[in-house]
């Protein structure tokens, strides 16, 4: 008879430990009914509009419309007219300085040439693409050199692997031309306006270089008007040295990303 208390505490304490392990287990459940929604909806693709398609599709229209421009000079002098009433009052100077208007006129276009060259262009990648290229080049002709037929054959089927990261280098590099080709053709086409007639009227026509005083703005010593030769001797060192400065900063917030000290630690430090 004394021993059936404590069968009876035993049973207790068995059915309360039930007790909570039951209600864990409907805690447990309840919790993973509550999650299972939101896993399901990281699962579910959402759906998203096509990233770029309006921009893709504007590319394409200024690429098209800027062929069209040069086979329809009207249509190009109406661009240069366009253009003429926003940078007329900018760097127009009233046909006084011609040099100094086809200097910043060069400026603003090699200015937004490589700052969309620089935006398109993953400067990283295209180095890395150029030493691959390079290594796999060179180890190429070793190998025919040797006359090693396996290892030429295993080196084109490498050159699979990074064609494609090549191509997508390459396309990237091209995307800046279809809106940098319709800039140039509407500010060559504003130029020409300028100078067949703000300048005839201004009788500025004439300009001063280091290698001759006097030079008629529509001579044609080498296939193009002096205008034109002017223009790439200002715009070609102008975007030059801005990509320079973008790549060196793109290079630079690279290495800072990535922890690498921008100056050699001297010896006394370490």
């Amino acid at each position: 008879m004394a021993d059936e208390p404590d069968s009876e505490e035993a049973s207790d304490e068995t059915s309360e430990e039930a007790a909570d392990d039951s209600t864990e287990t409907a805690t447990d459940e309840a919790s993973v009914e509550e999650t299972k929604p939101a896993l399901t909806a990281r699962k579910q693709p959402v759906k998203q509009p096509a990233k770029g398609s309006f921009t893709r599709f504007l590319m394409i229209f200024l690429f098209l419309l800027a062929i069209v421009t040069i086979f329809q000079p009207g249509m190009a002098q109406e661009f240069g007219n366009l253009a003429g009433l926003v940078l007329v009052p900018l760097i127009g100077f009233g046909g006084r300085y011609p040099v100094l208007t086809v200097l910043l006129a060069g400026a603003l276009t090699t200015g937004i040439s490589s700052i969309l060259r620089d935006h398109y262009t993953d400067w990283i990648k295209m180095v890395r693409m150029q030493k691959t290229t390079s290594a796999w080049q060179k180890a190429l002709r070793e190998a025919m050199r040797k006359g090693n037929k396996a290892e030429v054959n295993k080196l084109n089927k490498i050159r699979e692997g990074f064609t494609k990261d090549q191509m997508d280098v390459q396309l990237n590099s091209m995307k800046p031309l279809a809106w940098t080709f319709f800039l140039f053709i509407v500010l060559f086409a504003w130029l020409s306006v300028f100078v067949n007639s703000t300048l005839l009227v201004t009788g500025g026509q004439y300009f001063a270089v280091p290698w001759a005083p006097d030079v008629y703005v529509n001579y044609v010593p080498f296939l193009f008007p002096s205008w034109i030769l002017l223009y790439s001797l200002l715009a070609i060192p102008i975007g030059q040295i801005l990509t320079r400065v973008l790549k060196y900063v793109r290079f630079r917030k690279r290495l800072l990303k990535m922890g690498v000290p921008l100056e050699p630690e001297s010896p006394e430090s370490s």
